[in-house]
C-alpha cells in the first residue's frame, strides 16, 4: 500500500524508515503441531514415525533402518521413489533429509 504513490500511508510517511519507526508490524505464525503416524517404509517394511511434510515443501524422508529415501504424501500415505524421482533426486538431497531429520 505504501509503495503506491498516491496513497495516504505514502503521504503520512514520506520514507519508508519513518514507516518502519511509526507502525510495528507483528507476524505470528500459527500453532500447528507436527502431525506424527507410524508406518512401514516401503523398501524394508520396517514400522517408524513418519511426519507431515512441511507444505508438501520437500515430501521425502528416508528409513531409519535400510537408509534409503521414500515418498510421504499429504495424507501420510508412503510409497517407494518412482526410478524417474531417483535419478532427479541428487546425493546432496539425501544428506539434507538425514540433516533435517537429526534436527528435528
Amino acid at each position: 500500500m505504501w509503495r503506491k504513490g498516491d496513497s495516504p500511508l505514502r503521504r503520512i510517511y514520506p520514507s519508508w524508515e519513518e514507516l518502519e519507526a511509526n507502525v510495528d508490524i507483528l507476524v505470528k505464525a500459527p500453532k500447528q503441531k507436527p502431525v506424527h503416524v507410524y508406518k512401514s517404509c516401503p523398501n524394508c517394511g520396517v514400522t517408524q514415525k513418519i511426519t507431515k511434510p512441511l507444505d508438501e515443501l520437500f515430501p521425502f524422508e528416508n528409513c531409519q533402518s535400510c537408509k534409503r529415501p521414500f515418498y510421504v504424501n499429504s495424507d501420510l500415505t508412503v510409497r517407494k521413489l518412482t526410478e524417474e524421482e531417483k535419478d532427479d533426486m541428487p546425493a546432496e538431497g539425501v544428506r539434507i533429509l538425514e540433516d533435517f531429520n537429526k534436527k528435528f
